[in-house]
């Protein structure tokens, strides 16, 4: 049976939920940023100029250049580096759960170590909103913590008191991961392949471990072999899961393009809504 070529309307629909991962990431990391946190296109310009970075340079420098975009347009370093390593954190976790259910526990045989962090950094999280009150008093006693405003650790945990916080946390980090899956989805209907979950789960797992793989600009070849390898792991025939990876790829390229360019725009033109 011949490989049905992508519809290019219905793959144009694949950005519109790899946006909204993107979207949800920066109202998350936000949200959890607490009384420091600026303006919401300030979180997006900065999280997509990280994601950029990553997705066109060889050496993974993301987060460093996110976090100097949010400090360049008046964000706070401390908070925002606090609640970046709280988000990763958490999807870290999510991921590990996600490859779990489709693949098993060996597809994370090589990043035991990250995923320790990924606990310790919750816990500690976790024991900040809990015994805040009290760090915050220890830390107000000391000079140096004063100068390295390092209570705003303490506000970052404790941020997830407030139930509205938190449950905002929850559901963005809800859509990050179904919007995602969603979109592996609509990806694998364009191609013509079973759109199951299982296959979706692997798409999204084989991603963002190629992520952790050395690899040229724009992860070329890298990405795709990953997808590739994933699928076909799951009785999808080679042609088409070659198809459905570079359709992907090209894609997230396009989305990340397309937030970049209309936030900046929103700036320009003085958009500065969800800003308060």
């Amino acid at each position: 049976m011949p490989v049905a070529m992508p519809v290019l309307s219905l793959a144009l629909i694949t950005v519109l939920p790899l946006a909204a991962v993107e979207l949800a990431k920066a109202a998350r990391w936000r949200t959890l940023l607490g009384p420091s946190r600026p303006s919401y296109l300030i979180c997006l310009r900065a999280l997509v100029a990280g994601q950029l970075t990553n997705a066109l340079s060889p050496v993974r420098a993301g987060e460093a250049v996110r976090l100097a975009w949010f400090t360049a347009q008046g964000g706070a370093l401390v908070p925002g580096a606090a609640a970046l390593a709280g988000v990763k954190a958490i999807d870290s976790v999510c991921l590990a759960a996600i490859a779990a259910g489709v693949i098993g526990l060996a597809a994370f045989a090589h990043s035991r170590l990250a995923l320790a962090a990924a606990g310790v950094v919750l816990a500690t999280g976790i024991a900040l909103a809990i015994h805040g009150h009290a760090v915050r008093s220890w830390l107000e006693c000391s000079s140096l913590a004063r100068r390295l405003r390092l209570v705003a650790l303490v506000d970052v945990a404790t941020t997830i008191h407030d139930p509205r916080a938190l449950a905002v946390v929850l559901v963005c980090t809800s859509l990050v991961w179904g919007s995602g899956l969603l979109a592996n989805a609509v990806v694998l209907a364009v191609v013509g392949a079973p759109v199951t979950l299982d296959l979706c789960a692997r798409v999204i797992v084989a991603g963002y471990l190629s992520a952790l793989l050395p690899a040229p600009p724009v992860r070329l070849g890298v990405f795709e072999g990953a997808i590739t390898v994933a699928l076909t792991t799951g009785g999808v025939p080679l042609a088409q899961a070659i198809t459905a990876a570079v359709t992907l790829h090209v894609c997230q390229l396009a989305e990340l393009g397309l937030l970049m360019g209309g936030s900046m725009l929103a700036r320009r033109w003085g958009w500065w809504a969800w800003s308060s």
